[in-house]
């Protein structure tokens, strides 16, 4: 694969960025240069935010060896062809001092599998559960085992895989723009600052410490916050899955129908024992779920809701070009924060699926 998503198919944008100095300082402080694509997100501070911060390392891992979890998200990448996370991880690499010519042996390396074991497995779990979701999970966990994982680096993969998945559906369903990334090697500028880029990125780049407090947050993903006790991951889930509920832009029950769509389509029976009573506690009868996640549609659904449960099940299994052709059709309909808030809650969706289904075998 490699270069070839270079060459992937990629329609035009469909949201325009904005403008927002408080998410601009945030990403600042987050990943020590200013992020050139966070302004796509600003409309909802939550995912805005959620883009930065989730990412593994920034101080995330505590026992994961960080190059193994930039291996595991690059063929995570590769399986979901997301182009620009293609490019934004090359122009990354490149801007830490990686020039182009050792990224291109690298992408052979792991195309061809010439990795150490334990990577090796890591790295074929990765693409597994991209491929085959939460049904793969426990022969995934095995093979780990058996390369000598630990749980808590099991733990730590699954929410790089879960992350990186989120982050290529989010960046790749509205088609944000990868000519800047791509354009970076060949900018004098960027060139002449690239050595102090790279400090102010590694600065950044640090592994994780264990929390001064547990993290802890309201169902129905509660207990999937408290699997990563001690670790900083507990906390920034907490504060994403927090900041997405308190969000007003799309109801809580629309999130919600989002979310049980996606496990269903994944068959992540953990997620859907989560999900069934937070409906309930919507005024959703079991009937009326069963119906909504059978055909995609009911009676009960209101407009908004008719529209992005359908769309909701498109972005488990998707091809990039077809997949940003739906959300165009999509856009037209909706206010641009609801549109945006919809990917960023399909893009969790399938992350939290795998990570859940992962965590039921880790140990």
């Amino acid at each position: 694969m490699g270069n070839s998503l270079a060459r992937q198919p990629w329609e035009a944008c469909l949201i325009e960025p904005r403008k927002d100095r408080a998410v601009e300082a945030f990403a600042r402080r987050t990943q020590g240069v200013p992020n050139p694509t966070v302004g796509y997100f600003a409309s909802v501070p939550w995912l805005a935010r959620a883009t930065c911060e989730l990412h593994p390392r920034y101080g995330l891992l505590m026992h994961l060896d960080p190059m193994v979890a930039d291996l595991v998200g690059m063929a995570v990448t590769q399986e979901n062809s997301c182009r620009f996370c293609y490019t934004a991880v090359r122009a990354m690499m490149w801007s830490q001092g990686i020039d182009t010519a050792r990224i291109d042996r690298i992408e052979e390396e792991l195309a061809r599998g010439d990795l150490p074991e334990r990577t090796l497995a890591c790295v074929l779990f990765g693409r597994a559960q991209s491929r085959s979701g939460p049904g793969a999970a426990h022969g995934a966990c095995e093979a780990l085992r058996r390369a000598g994982v630990s749980g808590d680096e099991l733990k730590e993969i699954a929410y790089a895989v879960a992350v990186t998945d989120f982050l290529n559906r989010v960046h790749t369903i509205p088609a944000i723009p990868t000519r800047p990334f791509e354009r970076m090697p060949e900018q004098w500028l960027m060139r002449l600052l690239r050595p102090l880029v790279g400090r102010l990125m590694r600065r950044r780049m640090r592994m994780g410490t264990p929390p001064s407090t547990p993290a802890v947050t309201a169902p129905p993903y509660h207990d999937l916050v408290g699997a990563y006790a001690g670790s900083p991951i507990g906390a920034v889930l907490q504060r994403t899955l927090d900041a997405m509920w308190a969000s007003t832009i799309l109801s809580r029950r629309c999130k919600l129908l989002m979310l049980a769509v996606i496990a269903r389509g994944l068959s992540c029976e953990s997620c859907a024992v989560r999900l069934g009573p937070a409906l309930a506690g919507e005024g959703l009868a079991p009937d009326a779920v069963e119906r909504i996640l059978t055909h995609l549609d009911a009676a009960e659904l209101d407009p908004t809701e008719r529209l992005l449960v359908p769309f909701a099940r498109e972005t488990i299994w998707y091809e990039p070009q077809r997949i940003q052709r739906q959300a165009r059709a999509l856009r037209e309909k909706l206010p641009e924060p609801a549109f945006v808030e919809a990917i960023g809650v399909a893009g969790l969706g399938n992350g939290l699926c795998r990570m859940a289904a992962i965590l039921g075998c880790a140990g």
